[in-house]
């Protein structure tokens, strides 16, 4: 659960995710809440209620990070800590709806990937709904697939991940994961998530920044599925 100045929204991120594990009847659990400082060495105090939170429930770990770090480094550096079996990101601004948490939680186990796409995107701001868009369409154009999002919640087994080359430290980070797994041929479902009209601005993800580092990163998967062929073993094809 990364939370970038999310102080409005970790606790319902928390409770959300709590709810969602419940109610798919799953007790076996931790919960990762990475957080880290903006570029000019400032928090909103999300750190602080990150820490009350893994104070409160022993499922839960605090994570900081005194420096600015991408959402894709957090992802990676989390992974290496995890014990579970099936890994999902969920965001820390509390955006996603439960019920919807709830059926993607109940996939678990059922095939290898897992991913979700936004039914109400006009609940964001009509610059972030356009880049979402032209990043989905570029992804569907260069590696000839045709999903209908690469950026929200999705459930992966551990142990698949550990055989994924990631490198992005970007928010492309997912579209790399997915990519390498669907030209893999591995099976996969996509499924609805609805999400309330964000309490804070998109962070970095929309920022300069992170829009260059996840086309760098699309240009280098590119020329390592489309050109190198480079594949995850699948022992199930």
């Amino acid at each position: 659960m990364p939370a970038y100045n999310q102080a409005s929204g970790l606790k319902r991120a928390y409770l959300g995710a709590l709810g969602a594990l419940h109610g798919a009847g799953i007790s076996d659990y931790e919960i990762f809440i990475v957080t880290n400082i903006s570029p000019i060495g400032s928090h909103d105090g999300t750190p602080d209620i990150a820490q009350q939170l893994a104070n409160s429930d022993f499922h839960v770990k605090a994570i900081h990070y005194n420096s600015y770090v991408g959402l894709g480094f957090k992802y990676r550096e989390t992974l290496k800590l995890a014990s579970k079996e099936y890994v999902v990101m969920v965001p820390g601004s509390g955006d996603c709806v439960v019920g919807k948490m709830v059926d993607v939680f109940r996939h678990i186990g059922r095939v290898s990937v897992i991913f979700t796409y936004t039914i109400n995107p006009k609940a964001r701001a009509f610059y972030m709904r356009f880049a979402a868009k032209t990043f989905v369409v570029l992804c569907n154009i260069l590696f000839g697939l045709n999903l209908k999002y690469y950026n929200g919640l999705s459930v992966y087994p551990r142990g698949l991940l550990a055989r994924v080359p990631m490198t992005a430290d970007n928010p492309a980070y997912n579209a790399e994961i997915l990519i390498y797994l669907l030209k893999s041929r591995f099976d996969y479902i996509e499924l609805p998530q609805e999400i309330r009209r964000p309490s804070t601005g998109p962070g970095k993800t929309f920022r300069i920044g992170s829009v260059f580092g996840s086309l760098k990163t699309l240009m280098y998967l590119f020329w390592n599925v489309q050109i190198k062929r480079v594949r995850i073993k699948n022992s199930s094809i």
